[in-house]
């Protein structure tokens, strides 16, 4: 009797408990507002991250090519429009090809209020040779890329040409998120080449907060 007493107690407890203690998590996960992304919020915590993955997934895209009137490495970069040629890449001898900047100190924030920025995706427009290329991005000053090779700083994003032009659209590349002015540089290698260029436009994201 006493076993089938604490078994209905049981049964009626163990349900009320687990309800009250998910109703304490509710406020604390879905109806308490968070900072994110914006000061005071905290880099890495939870919302920090959340509000991270949605504003890379729902975010404005801009699209850059070549400055119509560079200047040195502060101004590489115009958005994409008439006028406006993709950067290129030539590879070395079946190894990597000489750095191009194609971000400069002064071409972020595009977007007003915007702290840091991530390079997402690439137009490839032309290329010379049907073999595979690997193009390698890092970020930071021109003296520092050697530096970024040896430590593994940079991404890198393999592209192969059937007709020896642009075949595939837009291509999907990974990049870490970068405080806004930042240089960015490229270069490319095409295995089994020597000298064979490839021409891309690429687009960024822009994010606000800290």
């Amino acid at each position: 009797m006493k076993k089938r007493i604490l078994s209905t107690l049981l049964i009626i407890l163990v349900p009320a408990f687990v309800f009250a203690a998910y109703q304490t998590g509710v406020n604390k996960i879905d109806r308490v507002a968070v900072d994110g992304l914006f000061s005071p919020g905290v880099e890495d915590s939870l919302a920090y991250k959340v509000q991270e993955l949605e504003k890379h997934t729902h975010n404005r895209e801009k699209w850059l090519g070549v400055a119509a009137t560079p200047s040195g490495e502060t101004h590489v970069a115009d958005r994409m429009a008439g006028g406006i040629s993709a950067f290129t890449l030539t590879a070395g001898n079946n190894d990597f090809g000489s750095w191009v900047q194609i971000m400069g100190s002064s071409d972020t924030p595009i977007s007003s209020g915007m702290v840091k920025f991530d390079a997402h995706r690439f137009l490839v427009t032309s290329t010379n040779s049907t073999n595979p290329f690997v193009i390698q991005i890092a970020t930071g000053e021109s003296a520092g890329l050697a530096a970024k090779i040896s430590s593994e700083e940079f991404t890198e994003a393999p592209y192969v040409a059937a007709t020896n032009n642009n075949d595939s659209g837009v291509e999907d590349v990974l990049t870490i998120r970068t405080a806004v002015s930042e240089k960015v540089w490229a270069r490319a290698v095409c295995i089994g080449s020597s000298g064979s260029t490839i021409s891309f436009y690429y687009g960024i994201h822009e994010y606000p907060g800290i």
